[in-house]
């Protein structure tokens, strides 16, 4: 369904970024925020699906800044070049990818509507900050670095899911979350990390379902 587009962030870097159109009139436009493996075939696929709900969706090649074509396995190798990667990026330039993204969606279909932003595992935390520092609705998943980023305020709307039995992320860091915003909707799942993922061992499809339907009737009600 969707395609390779190439995009240009404010500061006059290129990366790659997956779009995939709806079959009918959009909704809104999606930038999806990759986990630290690329844009790869689940985050492709991912993409996709949003287009099926009837969503622009889009998902920048964030890596592209460090390296390019960055397609990683759940295995320890891919894990350890992924959080490598992350440690060399920072959170400034892919944020300027996450705005170029939009706007290259809205560019490639002509559409003039919302944009919403989701995120898994370290894209759970970077949709966190879209909605603080570009003012973008966002739904983080598992975002393991965003308690650490609880004193940034939203300046738009915010959904958070994290799964009950993630070893990576402590009760005690969405229970932080939680007492800093609490008007923001934090949903725990009897799962462990990365449930949306079904490349991963940890998929929980009851989980997964339930936090695409929730998602969903977030962004709908923001449309």
């Amino acid at each position: 369904m969707g395609e390779w587009i190439g995009i240009t962030a404010e500061d006059g870097h290129r990366c790659r970024a997956w779009l995939a159109r709806p079959s009918g009139e959009a909704k809104g436009i999606v930038v999806v925020m990759q986990e630290i493996f690329g844009v790869n075939d689940h985050i492709r696929r991912d993409t996709d699906k949003f287009a099926g709900h009837g969503y622009v969706a889009i998902a920048p090649a964030v890596f592209d800044r460090v390296e390019t074509g960055v397609e990683l396995g759940y295995d320890p190798d891919g894990i350890a070049k992924g959080r490598a990667l992350v440690g060399e990026l920072g959170w400034d330039g892919p944020l300027l990818d996450v705005r170029a993204a939009a706007d290259a969606a809205a560019a490639a279909t002509t559409f003039e509507g919302p944009v919403f932003g989701v995120g898994y595992g370290w894209g759970g935390s970077l949709a966190w900050l879209a909605a603080t520092r570009l003012a973008i609705p966002s739904v983080g998943y598992y975002g393991g670095r965003t308690a650490g980023l609880v004193d940034e305020r939203p300046g738009a709307p915010v959904m958070l899911h994290f799964g009950a039995r993630d070893a990576g992320i402590p009760v005690a860091d969405v229970e932080t979350i939680r007492e800093a915003h609490g008007a923001v909707p934090v949903h725990v799942y009897d799962a462990g990390h990365g449930f949306n993922c079904d490349a991963r061992k940890d998929f929980d499809p009851a989980a997964a379902g339930l936090a695409l339907r929730r998602t969903l009737a977030f962004f709908d009600a923001l449309a």
